[in-house]
């Protein structure tokens, strides 16, 4: 289990033609296979939906969620994606990462700060809408994100890898399923 620290969660590479998707333990150097490794959001990672609408995607303003932040907090996990594959290998240097499903007590969403939360959203479960929940990353990324679910308890949160190389040979697509423990 890892429950602080930095961690890329769907760390993405290019090896012989195919994409190995895995989680990157910055802290120590290890990489895991995504069945191997269970991400903790401690219950120091409560956080009160604010009343400004742009949250109104997390609930409703006074709710509870568990939120684990975007900026650094040594007391929390410290999640984010990235990608390590050279320039010039994918079509455009971009791959997309899609949320494929999300099974557990609540929704996940992963989205970014700024002007307004709702229309920095990744990846949102619970927003209704099938197939808007896919991203198209830069081939050398490092993005960190709020990564919050609505309810305590545990999660299986499935990401699928796709893209294309240069030559526009489609790069087998790949989906892992991570599991997240929540407030528990």
């Amino acid at each position: 289990m890892i429950s602080t620290g930095h961690v890329d969660v769907v760390g993405v590479e290019l090896e012989d033609g195919a994409f190995h998707v895995h989680v990157h333990d910055e802290e120590n150097g290890v990489e895991y296979e995504p069945a191997d490794v269970v991400l903790a959001a401690l219950p120091g990672s409560a956080y009160t939906v604010p009343s400004d609408t742009c949250y109104s995607f997390l609930g409703e303003a006074g709710d509870t969620v568990y939120r684990l932040p975007q900026t650094q907090n040594p007391d929390l996990l410290w999640a984010g994606f990235s990608a390590h594959i050279d320039a010039g290998v994918l079509q455009n240097d971009t791959f997309t990462l899609s949320l494929e499903s999300v099974t557990g007590p609540g929704d996940v969403s992963v989205y970014q700060d700024g002007l307004c939360a709702a229309d920095s959203r990744f990846f949102d479960s619970g927003d209704g809408i099938d197939g808007a929940d896919a991203t198209e990353l830069d081939a050398h990324s490092h993005v960190h994100a709020n990564w919050a679910f609505t309810e305590p308890g545990s999660y299986t949160v499935s990401f699928t890898v796709s893209g294309t190389l240069a030559d526009g040979t489609a790069v087998p697509s790949v989906t892992e399923d991570y599991t997240f423990s929540v407030a528990e």
